[in-house]
């Protein structure tokens, strides 16, 4: 029996019903199994986030933690309020809602622990998403990778927009596959709304619509698919109409800063600062496709006018034996369907879904390339479901041997890896040395 077969019925009842006990068992097992990773993924966040600030680590890759701290106060900041209102919104809401705990917590921590909690919300949702696209038994394995990816892992435990939107995109795919052939008002106002809160916390989260509309086209554009998607187009553009007109200089007031006057005042602006050239797409490429998943070193040196950078060169993995290993294990997965008598007959579920994930993950990197290719890794997080979905698909699918032994391997380099990075380059010791002095 295929592995396949019979695993659309028998991954989330919310979409289909269940079909016996013994489904209902696995379907028991599995989700405690989820909230267990989501709940660890929490954990390590809200760790992580307490030691990068005791070692100020919170500022690489061009993050602007300090435009969100000031939620730890009930203030905010202008400039994030007018181009990344939804962090604001929710981390004021946050904040007014656990005002209580501050006289035995400390307002920063609760802010963290928030931050960590909208990344773990992204791991539930990549957890949903493997689930339904992988075979039986790699939904949770992919949901660990997920959740110990670079990008994911640093942007959840720092104040920083990036990681709502990252989290919002998984949550967007997870629930577009799970009910891709079972929609219903309910659910698509449930869409939508994931749509319009990503759109005002970032606005080319629109182009999440590719992913829809490139499904409908190759299934084909019946009126029924079209409807809707037309709909999600027109909650894009009023999500940019209402940042553009009532927040932009009405509920926020208007920037001094001719940059920031409004979202195509800001795009022209970064435009014209950049210089195009091969070395800047290979830098675009080395963190957008392996920074974002795979740490290359515990330093971040260069551009440390900014907080810090990787050297910006794939090159950079030479540095350090665990990174090139856990590099050269993601290797093994992509080539592994291509090799003699290891490729697999049928992708299951994730038939005909793995394009319009391309045309999404396509048209992100454009705009990013074209936008701001100095500060790719900041903005990769939101494509690293689909990146790894890429991978995983076709590795599932092949007669390798051992697959979700190699997979669990996988999973503790990346995490030990990406460990390292957040540690630091002084290493475990410097750890016990804050522990033991705190």
């Amino acid at each position: 029996m295929s592995e396949y077969s019979p695993h659309a019925s028998e991954s989330y009842s919310a979409a289909r019903p269940l079909g016996s006990a013994h489904t209902e068992e696995r379907q028991g097992v599995l989700t405690l199994g989820a909230f267990l990773v989501v709940g660890a993924a929490f954990v390590v966040y809200l760790l992580s986030a307490l030691y990068l600030d005791t070692r100020d680590g919170t500022s690489y890759f061009g993050a602007d933690p300090d435009y969100y701290e000031l939620m730890a106060r009930h203030a905010y900041d202008h400039t994030a309020a007018r181009f990344h209102p939804g962090t604001v919104v929710l981390g004021l809401g946050w904040m007014k809602l656990f005002s209580p705990l501050e006289a035995w917590i400390a307002p920063h921590i609760l802010l963290k622990a928030m931050f960590a909690a909208v990344g773990a919300l992204g791991v539930l949702g990549a957890i949903v998403a493997f689930t339904v696209l992988l075979p039986r038994g790699y939904g949770l394995l992919g949901g660990m990778i997920y959740a110990s990816s670079l990008g994911v892992w640093y942007f959840a435990a720092i104040p920083e927009s990036k990681i709502l939107t990252a989290s919002l995109s998984a949550l967007y795919i997870a629930v577009y596959v799970l009910y891709r052939d079972d929609w219903n008002a309910r659910r698509t106002i449930g869409l939508n709304a994931i749509l319009a809160v990503a759109c005002f916390n970032e606005i080319v989260a629109g182009f999440l619509i590719a992913i829809p509309a490139v499904d409908a086209w190759l299934r084909g554009m019946v009126w029924s698919r079209m409807r809707w998607i037309a709909v999600q187009v027109a909650v894009t553009l009023a999500a940019l109409l209402v940042l553009e007109i009532f927040v932009n200089g009405w509920i926020v007031p208007e920037s001094t800063s001719r940059a920031e006057q409004s979202h195509f005042a800001l795009f022209i602006d970064y435009v014209l600062r950049f210089n195009y050239g091969p070395d800047k797409i290979h830098d675009f490429i080395a963190s957008w496709f392996f920074f974002n998943l795979v740490a290359p070193t515990p330093h971040a040196l260069w551009w440390s006018q900014f907080g810090g950078y990787f050297e910006p060169s794939v090159a950079a993995y030479r540095w350090s034996p665990i990174a090139m290993v856990t590099m050269l294990v993601i290797g093994l997965l992509i080539v592994a369907p291509f090799l003699p008598g290891m490729r697999g007959a049928s992708f299951g579920a994730a038939n005909g879904l793995l394009l319009p994930l391309a045309a999404y993950a396509i048209v992100r990197a454009i705009f990013f390339v074209i936008f701001i290719p100095n500060e790719s890794l900041l903005f990769s997080p939101a494509v690293t479901v689909p990146h790894w979905l890429f991978v995983l698909v076709p590795f599932a699918a092949s007669n390798f041997p051992a697959k979700r032994a190699v997979l669990a391997v996988l999973c503790v380099l990346l995490f030990v890896t990406n460990a390292g990075f957040m540690v630091g380059p002084d290493g475990w010791a410097a750890v016990w040395t804050r522990i033991a002095g705190s």
